[in-house]
C-alpha cells in the first residue's frame, strides 16, 4: 500500500508567490520594512567591508578575488559546521576551453562549440547574456584555479557531459577544490565563521546594502557590511520553497545538499531582488515510498536500475501510460514534467514504474529496491492491478497496447521504439521526481550585481553560484560557480572604491 500525498507535501501548490513573500520558509522570518539611516547604522555588533554568505566555491572565489583586488576586511559566514558547500560534494570536474592544459595536449575547441554544448544540454532555457559570460570565461577560470588557487588538476581531459574533451579533472574530486581554496583563504587572512546562517539583509533608505543579520549558534548577530555577496547555494533541499516558486513542483522531495534551503534567495527577495528560472531544476526519479515513509536519501531511494530496464513503462492512477518513457537518464529532464503533471492530475504523489520479474531477474541482482523493500507484484494483470489499486481492464489494455507496439517496432502514440515485451509476472514501484540541483535563483546582471524585477541593481548586493544559476547546466556548474564568484568579488571591490580591482572584466 502506498500512502496518499499529504497536504504538507502539496503546500503552495494552489497558488504562486510574489517576489516579496518568501519569508517564513527555511527558518527565515518575513522581512520588515528596510531599516534606514541611524537605525540601520550604528547598531551593529561588528562591521566589515565585504560579507560573503556561504563558503562554497562561489563564496571562496569571491573572497580571494576581492582580497586580491584590495578589499581589506572580508568575512565569510557559513551555516554548516564545515566549509566547501556543494563544491566539495562534486565530482571535481569542470568544463573549459582554450586552457593551458588543452593547449599542451593539442586540444582545440571553440566558443561556438562550447556555447552550443551548454545550451543544448539545457534545452536553451538559460539566460543568453549570462551564459555567454560563463562560456567565454570558463578557460580563464580553470587557469586561474590552477595558477592562483593551486587546485591540483590531473592531466586528464574527459568527455563526460560530452561529446567535447572539455572536462578538466581535479585530484581528490571536490575535496581537491576545497583544500586548495582553504589554504589560500588562510594565507590571505580571510575569517570564515561556521555555524552562522544568513537570516536577513538590511538596507539603507536609498535601497543600498547596509549589513545583515545572522544566526550564530542560536544567537542573532548584526553585522554591518558595505557590500554583501550571496553564495548560499540553491534550494534543492527545500521542497516547500520549490513548490512556492513553481507550483508544478509540488510533491517533490529534496535530495540535494542539505545546506541548500534557499536562505539567500529568501533574504535577498525580501529586499527587492527578482527571481528567475525558478521552474528549472534537475530532478531524478526516486522511490516514493522510501522518500515519504523512510526518510529516504538519493542513495537509499535509487531506482536507476529499474528506470533503465528496456521494457519499463510509466502509468498513472488510471492504469494508463502518459508519456514516452525513453526520455530518461541523468542528463535528460524530459520525464519530469509529464510525471509531475500526471501526479497532480491523479491527486497522488507518485506514478507507477512497471516492468516484469524476468527482466529484473536478468540483471542478476543489479536491480533491487532499497530499505529491503520488495516490488509490488502480480502473477497476472488482475492480481497486479489489485496490488497497484488501479483498474484491471485499463491496466490490461495498457500492457496489451505496449506489447503490440513492440511487435510493430514503433509506439505511435508516444513516439517510442520499444524492443522488449512485458510478460507476467509483473513488478512495479511508485516513483516521484526529487530535486537535486536548482538552476533558478536571484536575478543578476553582467557584473554579478543582484537586480530587481525592473532591471535596476541593488547597490552593494552581489551573487554567484547556485544561488543564481541561470547560466549553467551539467558540466558547467563549477565553471559558472567560480566565474561568477570572481566577478562578484571584482565588482564589490569596484563598488567599495578599491584601486586595482580590474581582474575580472
Amino acid at each position: 500500500m502506498v500512502k496518499a500525498m499529504t497536504r504538507r507535501m502539496f503546500v503552495g501548490a494552489a497558488t504562486g508567490v510574489g517576489l516579496l513573500a518568501l519569508g517564513g520558509l527555511a527558518g527565515c522570518a518575513p522581512q520588515e520594512s528596510a531599516e534606514t539611516g541611524s537605525s540601520a547604522q550604528g547598531t551593529w555588533d561588528e562591521e566589515v567591508d565585504l560579507l560573503i554568505a556561504g563558503c562554497g566555491g562561489a563564496g571562496m572565489a569571491c573572497a580571494i578575488e576581492a582580497k586580491d583586488s584590495g578589499v581589506e576586511n572580508v568575512l565569510i559566514v557559513e551555516k554548516m559546521p564545515q566549509t566547501g558547500g556543494t563544491t566539495t560534494l562534486s565530482q571535481g570536474m569542470i568544463a573549459g576551453y582554450d586552457t593551458k592544459l588543452q593547449k599542451e595536449q593539442g586540444v582545440s575547441l571553440t566558443y561556438d562549440e562550447m556555447y552550443a554544448n551548454l545550451m543544448n544540454n539545457a534545452s536553451y532555457h538559460l539566460d543568453p547574456l549570462l551564459t555567454k559570460i560563463t562560456v567565454e570565461s570558463c578557460g580563464q577560470t580553470i587557469d586561474w584555479l590552477a595558477d592562483r588557487v593551486k587546485v591540483p588538476f590531473t592531466d586528464k581531459l574527459v568527455t563526460t557531459y560530452g561529446p567535447l574533451p572539455m572536462m578538466h579533472v581535479v585530484e581528490d574530486g571536490g575535496m581537491g577544490f576545497s583544500k586548495a581554496f582553504t589554504a589560500v583563504l588562510e594565507e590571505l587572512g580571510v575569517e570564515v565563521r561556521i555555524n552562522t546562517r544568513l537570516m536577513r539583509i538590511v538596507t539603507n533608505a536609498d535601497g543600498s546594502v547596509a549589513g545583515v543579520e545572522v544566526d550564530e549558534d542560536g544567537k542573532t548577530v548584526r553585522i554591518g557590511a558595505r557590500a554583501v555577496m550571496v553564495a548560499t547555494g540553491g534550494y534543492a533541499h527545500n521542497p516547500e520553497l520549490a513548490a512556492r516558486l513553481d507550483p508544478e513542483k509540488a510533491g517533490t522531495f529534496g535530495i540535494g545538499n542539505i545546506a541548500c534551503e534557499g536562505d539567500g534567495l529568501i533574504a535577498a527577495s525580501n529586499v527587492g531582488a527578482g527571481l528567475s528560472h525558478t521552474n528549472d531544476m534537475m530532478c531524478v526519479l526516486k522511490d516514493y515510498t522510501i522518500m515519504s515513509e523512510h526518510d529516504g536519501t538519493s542513495a537509499s531511494a535509487n531506482v536507476n536500475g529499474f528506470t533503465n530496464l528496456e521494457n519499463m513503462i510509466l502509468v498513472g492512477a488510471g492504469g494508463r501510460r502518459f508519456c514516452n518513457e525513453g526520455g530518461k537518464g541523468y542528463m535528460s529532464q524530459a520525464l519530469n514534467e509529464p510525471v509531475f503533471d500526471q501526479m497532480h492530475r491523479d491527486g497522488k504523489g507518485y506514478v507507477w514504474m512497471i516492468s516484469d520479474q524476468a527482466t529484473v531477474d536478468a540483471t542478476e541482482g543489479k536491480t533491487h529496491r532499497g530499505e529491503d523493500l520488495s516490488y509490488l507484484t502480480g502473477s497476472d494483470v488482475v492480481e497486479f492491478a489489485r496490488a497497484l489499486e488501479v483498474d484491471a481492464d485499463a491496466l490490461g489494455t495498457t500492457i496489451d497496447e505496449y506489447n503490440a507496439a513492440v511487435d510493430a517496432g514503433v509506439d505511435r502514440e508516444f513516439g517510442r521504439f520499444p524492443t522488449a515485451k512485458l510478460v507476467a509476472p509483473f513488478v512495479a514501484l511508485p516513483v516521484v521526481p526529487c530535486e537535486i540541483i536548482t538552476y533558478g535563483g536571484l536575478m543578476r546582471n553582467e557584473n554579478a550585481e543582484v537586480i530587481r524585477a525592473d532591471g535596476t541593481a541593488i547597490p552593494g548586493l552581489y551573487t554567484g553560484g547556485e544561488a543564481s544559476c541561470n547560466s549553467a547546466y551539467m558540466g558547467f556548474t563549477l565553471s559558472n560557480c567560480f566565474t561568477w564568484g570572481r566577478r562578484a568579488g571584482a565588482s564589490a571591490a569596484r563598488y567599495l572604491g578599491v584601486a586595482g580591482s580590474e581582474a575580472v572584466e
